[in-house]
């Protein structure tokens, strides 16, 4: 679930900042953003947290609102969608066997992470004749990207602040194990993966505690590639992730081997060179749509960008305002009955237009009864002939370097 406090060095951006330390300094000063979709799991993540805290059934609140904010006032609707992905994760956590539950639990991990803490979705602890056992359970309600257990940082760190917290009370032994489990309903996809307590404490010794602390310090240290960049809030200025992005092209492509061969064929992609490509474009895409976006942001803020400017994009379509109206004046010009229509729903303003033209009729006719919405703002090149929209008054310009 989205964390009430975020720390610096989250268990969810871990697999960021365990590749890529430097990437939590440029992140500073980079306010937070939510979507949409992000909203709508913190929803399913309440409905959630009501069922297993109060032994409901998902159901009970179909037809309710969760999540109201001031960017999604009416909040998210608890509709059969929401029911079926949240009883399957209710249902998985029940079924599990144990004698303690912990829902939404804060943990604290800052034993090997400066300052770290997170809230894990769901705990569970049993105790056998085999040994113990900790699952940790993390429902995840997006279904673009699939997750998977296996190495999944968030539950390791978590699993790792339930053994900070409950080490004395339960006497957890190297051999006993640690259940990584990731709910992701809306793909249908749940994923397991066992881990002992002893590996699980190497892992945090060798791989996490010198991450962290080389983030924490502010290390200089970068490495780029699709995972920690995809979420990451500085990949849209970051120059690590620019070189990264440019470079994976160029190291596809050899030198033309033969300068007697075949003019289309040494200049045309083989097979080969495709296959190596396709790999590459996702991340290349994402990191070309943070760069536009970044620079579109920086126009609207009054920030110059050489060789750039924003301009007024195309304008929406046109729509009438009354069609009763039109029909009206329409028929005290005029127009006999039906002839506005095609075929029976009245004719778009642009349609509607031509029709006066092949009548003799001026569109000013008609001109006051349509709205046509203005144009998004957009990015151009200077010498783009459209005029430059300014910023508001007082906002002052800075230069950058392109």
């Amino acid at each position: 679930m989205t964390e009430l406090a975020h720390a610096k060095l989250s268990a969810s951006g871990a697999h960021r900042w365990i590749p890529c330390p430097g990437s939590v300094s440029l992140e500073e000063g980079i306010s937070d953003t939510t979507s949409e979709f992000a909203e709508y799991g913190t929803a399913g993540h309440t409905l959630a947290q009501i069922c297993l805290e109060d032994d409901f059934n998902a159901c009970t609140l179909k037809g309710t609102h969760l999540n109201k904010s001031a960017k999604f006032p009416k909040g998210f609707l608890v509709d059969d969608e929401m029911i079926d992905a949240v009883q399957q994760y209710v249902d998985y956590c029940n079924g599990l066997d144990g004698q303690h539950k912990f829902v939404e639990r804060r943990v604290d991990f800052s034993k090997w992470v400066p300052e770290g803490f997170g809230t894990s979705d769901f705990i569970k602890l049993d105790k056998n004749s085999e040994g113990q056992i900790i699952h940790c359970v993390d429902l995840k309600m997006g279904k673009g990207v699939k997750v998977y257990a296996k190495d999944n940082p968030q539950g390791m760190l978590y699993a790792l602040g339930v053994l900070n917290e409950m080490d004395m009370a339960f006497e957890f032994l190297d051999y006993d194990l640690v259940n990584i489990v990731i709910v992701q309903p809306r793909l249908d996809h749940i994923d397991e993966w066992m881990i002992t307590v002893g590996n699980l404490k190497k892992w945090a010794d060798e791989v996490i505690r010198p991450a962290a602390d080389k983030a924490a310090n502010g290390v200089k240290e970068f490495t780029p590639g699709d995972k920690q960049c995809r979420f990451c809030k500085a990949k849209s200025s970051c120059k690590a992730l620019a070189e990264h992005s440019l470079e994976a092209v160029s190291k596809v492509f050899r030198p033309i081997p033969d300068p007697d061969m075949d003019l289309k064929e040494s200049h045309t992609l083989s097979n080969e060179d495709i296959g190596e490509l396709i790999p590459l474009t996702d991340g290349i895409i994402e990191w070309c749509k943070a760069l536009q976006s970044y620079a579109f942001t920086l126009l609207e803020g009054g920030t110059a960008i050489k060789g750039y400017k924003l301009v007024r994009g195309r304008a929406g379509n046109r729509k009438w305002l009354d069609e009763d109206r039109v029909n009206d004046v329409l028929f005290e010009n005029g127009f006999t009955d039906g002839e506005q229509f095609q075929p029976e729903k009245l004719l778009t303003p642009p349609n509607m237009v031509k029709l006066l033209k092949v009548n003799g009729q001026s569109a000013d006719l008609l001109s006051d009864l349509w709205v046509q919405p203005e144009g998004k703002r957009t990015m151009a090149t200077v010498d783009d002939p459209r005029d430059e929209l300014l910023p508001d008054k007082g906002v002052e310009f800075r230069s950058i370097e392109t």
